[in-house]
């Protein structure tokens, strides 16, 4: 082995010791915990936990505490303290920073496309064609003042309903968790409409 080669040995050897000792100075900290603490939903997977099924959230690990009942209570329990991670539609969202609560908005995952979908549903012989039918009626949706009562009040108004005519529609909560409970009144008449969630395969 020649002189030159000898020295371009040594200088390659003095360069992986050398990175080899800087190594844990660049290393990323140990997190401060690694249990993320969150709600789930009844009847459903969520798409955190599909992600840590998935192995996309190691090293954190979901630390299940209860089922939700609605968006805007699961980010209320992130404004006490008692989960972590929670999920509303953007309205309910909004309407904590604007109460200037200490929350901040992650990633967006709420929506609907061709595949999955809330659907309004009513009985077969039910007389309701339109919005204008609703007026008098019952509206069956998991909780007061989050998505389903959004979309409910939008409709209405697009639909040319003024907003006196909007207040006759009345709403009944019934948790989300009961999403079968809500078409059952439907079909037992103590809710004329019902919402539910419907996933296309």
């Amino acid at each position: 082995m020649g002189r030159a080669t000898r020295k371009t040995l040594r200088v390659l050897l003095a360069g992986a010791v050398a990175l080899g000792l800087m190594a844990p100075a660049f290393a990323e900290p140990p997190l401060e915990k690694t249990d993320i603490r969150y709600q789930g939903s009844a009847g459903q997977v969520t798409f955190i936990e599909l992600a840590e099924d998935l192995g996309y959230l190691a090293p954190l690990k979901l630390k299940w505490v209860g089922n939700t009942m609605s968006g805007p209570q699961d980010i209320q329990t992130v404004v006490t303290g008692d989960i972590d991670i929670g999920g509303a539609f953007y309205g309910a969202i909004l309407k904590l920073i604007a109460a200037k609560a200490p929350v901040k908005a992650v990633v967006g995952y709420y929506g609907s496309d061709a595949n999955t979908y809330y659907g309004y549903f009513v009985k077969d012989d039910s007389p309701i064609k339109t919005a204008r039918d609703l007026i008098g009626k019952k509206v069956a949706v998991n909780t007061l003042g989050a998505r389903l009562e959004f979309v409910l009040r939008e409709y209405l108004a697009r639909s040319g309903l003024s907003a006196s005519e909007a207040k006759q529609v009345t709403l009944v909560a019934i948790r989300r968790s009961a999403a079968s409970k809500r078409c059952a009144r439907a079909r037992s008449r103590s809710a004329r409409w019902a919402v539910s969630s419907a996933t296309r395969r």
